[in-house]
């Protein structure tokens, strides 16, 4: 459980990472509206919450083993 956890703090890091540098590319290229910026905000919410929680989890879980 501890190697998945792990896993999906990476995955969702680098994920997260990738999808924020994209947005960010477009905004600045295009005029973008207030939808786009809000999903924007979901999205980085999103990936910092799953990398928090992802990591926590890997985490706690070294601790119990130990």
């Amino acid at each position: 459980m501890k190697s998945l956890f792990k896993w999906l703090f990476f995955a969702c890091g680098w994920i997260g990472l990738l999808l924020n540098l994209v947005f960010v590319a477009v905004s600045f290229t295009r005029d973008v509206p207030i939808e786009t910026s809000a999903t924007e905000a979901a999205l980085e919410l999103l990936w910092v919450g799953g990398v928090t929680f992802f990591g926590l989890g890997a985490l706690i879980l070294n601790g119990e083993h130990e």
